[in-house]
């Protein structure tokens, strides 16, 4: 008889947004579990008042960071709509992790360079090491994520532009399907890949008052700055993979109840 697998008979939480959430299920499958799909959050393009300055000076940039696949497909949907194309241009290309070098392939353009680590911070830190005197740069971010990267090079006295091309928004429908979902109290774990999926959460769960139907649901973050939201907001993380990958947190979720069915 074959063991079980990790996750079998648990039901997980997924609250990416939706095309993304797809894979994670897979994921989850993949070990046993049931995924519940409820999108706590989702993208649309974002009109920057600073927009046509750095389209003018797109080709002066010495480096375009992407720090995640919406940074890039949101990039490259406004140079299309302005019939722009960086073919030809000098411009190098740094992307923070695997996912998002996948997502700049799908539009013609390799990265130069990968941080170790998949952090603002550590990104920052790694690339000012290895190219202290980079040129001009450009980050192309959402609305909502954190400036580490342009402080950490205000602090070494160097200059980042950042772009904002996309926008988090909050689907209004998506309450009752979760407030619904945990009153069931089937839910083993919730899984978050942002600090944006954080705090959605647990406004749902306040303004509901859901917190009995959260006591003892394990909660896995893809990485510390989503851990770090999970805590401010009163939550207890069970799971943090090393390398901050849907993966390493899925793979590390299944080693988390393997764990405690062991005990």
């Amino acid at each position: 008889m074959e063991p079980a697998l990790p996750l079998a008979g648990r039901d997980i939480l997924v609250t990416r947004e939706e095309k993304a959430a797809k894979g994670m299920a897979d994921i989850i499958r993949q070990y046993g579990g049931v995924p519940h799909i409820v999108p706590l959050i989702s993208f649309k393009p974002f009109h920057d008042k600073k927009e046509t300055t750095y389209l003018e000076r797109l080709k002066s940039y010495e480096w375009i960071f992407f720090t995640s696949k919406n940074g890039v497909s949101f990039f490259f949907q406004k140079l299309e709509e302005q019939q722009l194309s960086l073919k030809g241009s000098q411009t190098r290309f740094a992307a923070v992790g695997e996912k998002t070098r996948q997502e700049m392939k799908l539009h013609g353009i390799e990265a130069d360079f990968i941080p170790s680590l998949y952090t603002g911070a550590d990104f920052a830190a790694e690339f000012l090491r290895e190219y202290p005197d980079s040129g001009p740069v450009l980050l192309s971010k959402g609305n909502l994520a954190r400036d580490t990267i342009a402080a950490c090079f205000k602090d070494r006295g160097k200059h980042l532009d950042e772009w904002i091309t996309y926008e988090t928004c909050f689907p209004k429908d998506r309450a009752k399907c979760l407030s619904s979902l945990l009153q069931k109290r089937e839910v083993s774990a919730v899984t978050f890949t942002s600090p944006s999926t954080v705090r959605r959460f647990v406004k749902i769960v306040n303004d509901h008052q859901l917190h009995d139907a959260v006591n003892g649901i394990t909660v896995a973050c893809i990485g510390p700055v989503t851990e770090e939201a999970a805590l401010k907001n009163g939550l207890t993380v069970q799971v943090v993979p090393e390398r901050y990958t849907v993966e390493d947190m899925m793979e590390g979720l299944a080693r988390y109840f393997d764990t405690l069915d062991e005990e």
